[in-house]
């Protein structure tokens, strides 16, 4: 069902890890820089999943991969994400590289998700301020919010011989939407819930996802 789809999308994402993702990854920029940053990112995703849903298939073919082979292929994708989000030893990675030094340990959030790293906010990893078009398009857009569990579900929604396309797109347009008001709510969530309660809501949606 259309809901199912919709918690789907939103459990895989685990948008509340993405939470304090989103504040290191747009460090420094002005109120209307992070505004414009949260439509880019939610735009890159919804262009994502659009293509996903409507050429995956195709892309199957060409590649010779049947549906039944996607499906075990995507349900394992799934899974070693929901056991990472299960796994994730605290909302911030607990090691830097290397060539970052000692002085840098902990200066990255990690989306267990996607295995991807951010800079926190105010930390020495940060560089720049990072133009909304750069950061809301890669890492945020792709491959956080469109990571490979998400596009694996939405090419198997329009794989097979009953394609759900309709609902795939309000499916996916509806996880954009909560995408938006999350980032938008980004800094009160966070002071509201805190790093712990953050951390407990991404192993519960964890759990979740294995089950």
């Amino acid at each position: 069902s259309f809901v199912a789809m919709t918690v789907g999308l939103f459990v895989i994402t685990g948008k509340s890890a993405i939470i304090p993702i989103f504040g290191g990854g747009t460090d420094g920029q002005s109120g209307m820089q992070q505004r414009k940053t949260v439509l880019i990112a939610a735009a890159t995703y919804v262009v994502a999943g659009l293509i996903a849903l409507f050429v995956g298939n195709a892309a199957l073919s060409v590649f010779g991969i049947s549906v039944p082979a996607l499906r075990v292929a995507g349900m394992a994708v799934v899974a070693v994400i929901g056991w990472q989000m299960l796994n994730a030893p605290t909302p911030t990675a607990q090691n830097a590289a290397d060539d970052e030094g000692a002085a840098n340990k902990g200066a990255h959030h990690l989306h267990a998700a996607s295995n991807t790293k951010v800079a926190k906010a105010g930390s020495a990893a940060r560089k720049q301020i990072p133009s909304p078009t750069t950061v809301g398009v890669m890492p945020l857009g792709f491959p956080i919010y469109g990571g490979p569990g998400v596009l694996s579900v939405i090419i198997a929604w329009g794989s097979g011989s009953k394609p759900v396309y309709m609902a795939g797109i309000v499916a996916i347009l509806a996880n954009a939407v909560v995408i938006i008001l999350l980032d938008f709510l980004a800094t009160p969530l966070t002071k509201l819930i805190g790093a712990e309660g953050l951390l407990v809501t991404e192993k519960v949606f964890g759990l979740i996802v294995v089950a």
